[in-house]
């Protein structure tokens, strides 16, 4: 059992967290208790903890799913996620968003997370974030303003422990569009 646990706290870097709010319910519940593991790649549909990207220096942690990669174009227009201009199915999603984000593409190193009750999120739907770099396009600038960097992602949620009712993996959903991309 030792080695096992070496493996998942050393290597992998395994923690524990609870959900702070309903931004991704109906998938988690403000309250769960999740386990994360570290990943070296990251896909479209894994649900991870973040830092806060509101509240840099702070503790402050945030559960999201990441809908986009980089080079991907997100867009949401009539209540419907688009990834590279194509229609992307989200069955897990609390209702359909009522508003919208002019296309934007993901730049390199970063992703675009969104909460699963978009609705009711603050996510990168509306962040107005600082970009990293000043010396950026404003194209740049406008994508760094939603995006957050990769390496602000603690780990891929994997587990619920807590509340007993509901323990269990959590999946990935593999999030494509109509085209398969």
């Amino acid at each position: 059992m030792a080695p096992v646990l070496i493996y998942f706290f050393g290597f992998r870097d395994m923690a524990f967290f609870k959900v702070p709010s309903s931004s991704m319910e109906p998938t988690l519940a403000p309250e769960d208790y999740l386990v994360t593991l570290n990943q070296d790649t990251y896909e479209r549909g894994d649900i991870v903890v973040l830092r806060d990207p509101t509240q840099p220096g702070e503790r402050a942690y945030l559960v999201k799913r990441i809908v986009g990669l980089p080079g991907d174009e997100i867009a949401v227009e009539f209540g419907k996620l688009l990834i590279n201009g194509k229609y992307a199915s989200e069955p897990y999603t609390k209702e359909p968003m009522e508003w919208t984000l002019e296309p934007l593409r993901v730049p390199e190193g970063g992703v675009l997370v969104l909460g699963d009750n978009r609705n009711e999120s603050l996510d990168g739907g509306d962040w107005e974030l600082e970009p990293p770099d000043r010396d950026m396009t404003d194209e740049e600038r406008a994508a760094w303003r939603r995006a957050v960097p990769m390496d602000s992602i603690i780990g891929r949620v994997r587990y619920r422990y807590r509340p007993w009712s509901r323990r269990g993996v959590i999946p990935s959903f593999p999030l494509t569009n109509t085209a398969g991309e």
